[in-house]
């Protein structure tokens, strides 16, 4: 990876809670936690995902047993995702879309990317958050303001929460009347 020296974050990077693979950042250098001016060495599989950091000095041999381990690592992690994903998919079948939310942060939180079941974890947590913006939409026409603040709060630390709080700030909605 390219060695690059300027460790701030680029200003136009979308912040999103769904994990980007590392190696398409602005900087992986910075995404990797590689010291300034060190050399370093990952172990990772082809989407990126680091399973092993054995530092710039490891033998050949140890090296070589590191990569024979990484299918298997990969294996265990999705293995992890599964479970997971597999209990937000039985929430969100049983309308509970919040905890299937958070379920599904739990997947994202280790940043793996590129695995079978991230893949479709970020598929449902898109379909989930496609029909919460509907649901934002309606709101907002309707001038429901608490309602947007529900939304908000059931789903803090995604993208609606975000877009929750752009609508109740749009001066086009009224508190409810009733």
């Amino acid at each position: 990876m390219p060695y690059n020296s300027d460790r701030e974050k680029s200003p136009w990077v979308e912040e999103t809670v769904i994990p980007v693979s590392k190696l398409l950042s602005p900087n992986p250098a910075l995404e990797y936690g590689v010291a300034v001016g060190k050399a370093d060495l990952f172990v990772c599989d082809s989407y990126g995902n680091s399973y092993f950091r054995p530092g710039a000095s490891v033998k050949p041999a140890a090296l070589k047993a590191l990569i024979a381990k990484v299918k298997d690592e990969a294996d265990k992690a999705d293995k992890k995702l599964f479970k997971n994903l597999e209990k937000a998919r039985d929430q969100h079948s049983k309308q509970d879309d919040k905890n299937a939310v958070k379920t599904l942060l739990k997947n994202f939180k280790d940043g793996v990317v590129g695995l079978p079941s991230q893949v479709e974890s970020i598929k449902l947590y898109h379909e989930i958050m496609d029909a919460g913006r509907d649901r934002i939409k309606e709101m907002q026409e309707k001038g429901d303001v608490n309602g947007l603040k529900g939304i908000a709060k059931d789903y803090k630390g995604t993208d609606l929460e975000k877009e929750a709080n752009e609508a109740i700030k749009n001066p086009n909605t009224q508190p409810a009347k009733g």
